[in-house]
């Protein structure tokens, strides 16, 4: 029975990522998701108590799969911050690519609860900060080992990295007829790193 419960809440979560998607968070009536999963209305409260609370469960999800996962990925890598940046990179890329859904939900709720005062918002915060620490640690790293340029601030630079990336993910995204994912990938790695460290490196080749 348990595990019943649990195979319907996602498959709750994965039909509204796609109504969220097309439709957004508030445009969306809990009505169109009980019609997705065959549910009726009062019966998604079994799952779900409110539309907020399935909100925070994709959120959620986002940070279980993608966040954890980078953050041990990155972790597991020993070297210097080159090669854990590649692995960052490579990960978050890859990520995407598997996953193009849940990255662009996230990516489009989180600028539609801004400053919305839901409970959601202030868990999103909290993966969100969590996010931008482990990235500056990665940046701080690199200042250590004087690849990264000493004048550049680390929470800016995280939160700069972050925001680039994300914006590439939305364009891959919306021109996904056009663009190619590593060719994206390759333009980013090269932009950034180039502008970021102190000799100019780059993840080509790798």
């Amino acid at each position: 029975m348990k595990r019943n419960k649990e195979a319907m809440r996602q498959r709750i979560v994965k039909e509204s990522i796609t109504l969220f998607l097309r439709k957004g968070f508030q445009g969306t009536a809990m009505e169109e998701i009980t019609d997705a999963v065959n549910l009726t209305k009062g019966a998604i409260y079994w799952y779900f108590k409110s539309k907020d609370e399935l909100l925070e469960a994709i959120l959620q999800e986002w940070e279980k799969a993608y966040l954890d996962g980078l953050i041990a990925s990155v972790n597991g890598v020993e070297g210097t911050f080159l090669d854990r940046f590649r692995q960052y990179h490579k990960y978050a890329w890859g990520y995407a690519g598997n996953h193009p859904e849940l990255c662009m939900v996230w990516t489009i709720l989180v600028a539609e609860i801004a400053g919305s005062g839901l409970r959601a918002e202030s868990k999103f915060r909290e993966g969100l900060d969590r996010y931008i620490e482990f990235v500056k640690g990665l940046v701080d790293s690199g200042k250590a080992e004087l690849v990264i340029k000493e004048d550049l601030d680390s929470y800016v630079l995280a939160n700069s990295i972050i925001g680039m990336q994300n914006g590439l993910f939305l364009q891959w995204y919306l021109k996904q007829n056009d663009l190619m994912g590593p060719q994206l990938a390759r333009a980013f790695s090269g932009v950034l790193l180039s502008g970021i460290t102190v000799k100019g490196d780059s993840l080509q080749g790798h």
